[in-house]
């Protein structure tokens, strides 16, 4: 039958895809009970957990937080969070801190989003 309401279904789909914004908050709340020191160069450090393990389902979503944080845009899921370890988690965070304080430029940002795109083609590639 056409014209229905799509039913709690779509609507709980809806609810499951956040905004970078929104994945943000909500990473912040999952890690609030772990602590991790933060990495001197957390654009650095997040490339080379890339670059050393690419076909990693943490990798991918990795470079896509770095995508989003570079260019405010993208979309996630809530369970997505769940697919970060306590590091990587500590990681993002330390990540979206020194986005928000603008310790790197927008130059180092956008080489850090193209050296983990493009370590993600080179295992593609394998």
């Amino acid at each position: 039958m056409s014209g229905q309401d799509p039913g709690p279904k779509s609507a709980a789909a809806a609810k499951e895809l956040l905004s970078p914004v929104q994945f943000q908050q909500e990473v912040r709340r999952a890690i609030r009970f772990r602590s991790q020191p933060p990495s001197a160069d957390p654009l650095a450090a997040a490339v080379k957990k890339i670059e050393q393990n690419p076909a990693f389902t943490q990798s991918r979503l990795l470079t896509r937080i770095l995508a989003a944080l570079t260019y405010q845009q993208g979309e996630f899921r809530r369970a997505e969070i769940a697919a970060l370890d306590g590091e990587t988690l500590a990681m993002v965070i330390t990540l979206m801190d020194a986005h928000a304080a603008g310790k790197s430029t927008r130059d180092e940002w956008i080489r850090a989003v193209d050296a983990a795109n493009a370590a993600l083609v080179g295992a593609d590639a394998i």
